[in-house]
């Protein structure tokens, strides 16, 4: 293969890589938050239920509209509309320990609202 081909894969792979990323960041602890590609990634220190209901009754608190719901033993989602007619979404996994994983993302297109996603789970955390 020639220099121009190996180049090409090169650059090819770094794009892949860069655009796919590693999904979500590794936190360390309870009760800590991160933002990265577009969305806030937290864990919280109580179960998935405690958390489920902080997320609902923090959205009624913020007048953001509750459109969507669900939750079972394996995963909970909450979805919220925003005056502006943005959307707000919520996933909470159960972890081990009776930890929580939450991630919010706070928009509609590939590109989060970080302002808004902390605002969120700063009222989230209030409310556990």
């Amino acid at each position: 293969m020639s220099k121009r081909g190996i180049w090409k894969y090169f650059v090819l792979t770094v794009l892949m890589l860069s655009v796919c990323g590693c999904g979500r960041p590794n936190l360390i602890g309870t009760d800590a938050a991160v933002y990265s590609r577009g969305a806030l990634y937290a864990v919280a220190s109580q179960d998935l239920n405690s958390v489920y209901a902080a997320t609902v009754t923090a959205l009624k608190q913020l007048e953001v509209e509750v459109i969507e719901t669900a939750k079972d033993v394996f995963y909970a989602k909450v979805v919220g509309k925003i005056a502006d007619g943005k959307t707000i979404t919520i996933r909470m996994e159960p972890g081990e320990k009776n930890i929580t994983e939450i991630t919010i993302k706070a928009s509609k297109f590939l590109t989060g609202n970080e302002e808004r996603a902390r605002v969120v789970y700063t009222q989230i955390k209030l409310n556990l």
